[in-house]
């Protein structure tokens, strides 16, 4: 099998609500995201999705889309697309860094891979571990009267673990909020904190101790992506499991927080960390390190969330809470129906071919904002 076209398409899909996150990142109204399609000679089509975030990810939706067009589209062209480690080799040989376009190409090959054999990614991914997972729900930058009538709303709905985003009030407004969730919510649900780098250390380190006497799952990438010692710091004086997000691109980063002890959980995101391949290496050294997955999210459409749904479900790692998988939920549309596959706040896996989802290509064309063939 060869590949002959590979297609993208850069969509933009605005969100149900305004997404108030830390003051790194401001308040964000749609999900912007490449869509991949590759051909075959076969007939047999993949999708992958690049869910590019500035100034999450280095990358934006234009550089993904240039980065295709001009580096890595051209030279895969008439290779076998069921040679994803060859594959990944010659992009990284191409460009460095880039992560989420060629994470979406990674994607869109092991989908092609999946139809080829006819089953489902997760039994390329190491077999299926689990077959469902409870899913989080992120809770924006507002006032604890707007959390706690958040909560109330979503628990009637299935959700028991929620993502607190901080990072743009001062700290004891963010500490009034976690006491009034926990005050009024208690052991019934799991509490996660955001911060999305807002915090210097000396904020952390302040949050933590007005919080000593409460229970948090775990406070996730306090401060600035490159400050790992600074991590390490946060991890050795708090109560709280820490977890890395931006700290977390590459397999290298992963090394890196591991050598350096500097946090206890891995937020895996499949967009961010270089699709399938790359979040699956991730999720393995973290295992071998004694150190537990969440499976995060971007603002993803349904192909990134499928991805992601069958890597979590053949990962023994993953943390005892909520995950993200409730992405689709958020938009007001999607170009799958992703979203089918998720009841009561329980994400079950797709047992189709490869990816396992259908695409609804008429959305796709009504979302795009750029087209590029390469052929």
């Amino acid at each position: 099998m060869k590949i002959t076209m590979i297609e993208l398409f850069q969509v933009s899909i605005p969100l149900m609500n305004p997404y108030r996150l830390s003051k790194v990142y401001g308040t964000i109204c749609d999900a912007q995201a490449v869509i991949v399609k590759i051909h075959t000679d076969e007939g047999i089509i993949g999708y992958g999705e690049a869910d590019p975030m500035p100034p999450f990810t280095e990358e934006s939706p234009a550089g993904v889309m240039a980065a295709i067009r001009d580096y890595l589209g051209p030279r895969l062209l008439n290779e076998d697309p069921g040679s994803i480690a060859l594959l990944g080799a010659k992009m990284d040989s191409l460009m460095c860094g880039n992560n989420t376009a060629k994470g979406a190409i990674d994607m869109a090959l092991y989908d092609i891979l999946g139809k080829e054999r006819k089953t489902p990614l997760y039994a390329l991914l190491g077999g299926i571990y689990r077959s469902e997972i409870p899913l989080l729900w992120p809770l924006g930058s507002g006032s604890p009267e707007e959390d706690v009538e958040q909560i109330n709303e979503k628990l009637s709905e299935g959700y028991r673990t929620f993502m607190v985003k901080m990072g743009s009030l001062p700290i004891a407004e963010e500490v009034k909020r976690i006491k009034a969730i926990i005050g009024r919510f208690g052991s019934d649900i799991h509490v996660i904190v955001d911060v999305n780098q807002g915090w210097e250390v000396a904020e952390a380190l302040e949050f933590i101790s007005a919080l000593k006497e409460y229970r948090l799952e775990f406070i996730e990438q306090p401060i600035a992506r490159w400050n790992v010692k600074g991590l390490r710091r946060i991890r050795e004086r708090s109560a709280f499991p820490l977890s890395a997000d931006e700290s977390l691109i590459s397999v290298h980063d992963a090394v890196t927080l591991i050598q350096e002890q500097a946090v206890d959980i891995f937020s895996i995101k499949v967009s961010k960390n270089g699709g399938l391949s790359g979040a699956k290496k991730i999720a393995i050294l973290a295992e071998a390190s004694g150190i537990k997955c969440l499976m995060n999210s971007m603002l993803e459409l349904g192909i990134s969330q499928a991805s992601a749904l069958h890597l979590g479900c053949s990962t023994p790692n993953l943390l005892d809470c909520g995950h993200c998988y409730m992405s689709t939920l958020r938009l007001s549309d999607d170009v799958t129906d992703f979203s089918n596959h998720i009841e009561e706040a329980i994400a079950k896996p797709p047992s189709g071919a490869g990816l396992g989802i259908n695409i609804d290509h008429d959305k796709i064309e009504r979302y795009s904002q750029g087209y590029l063939k390469i052929a």
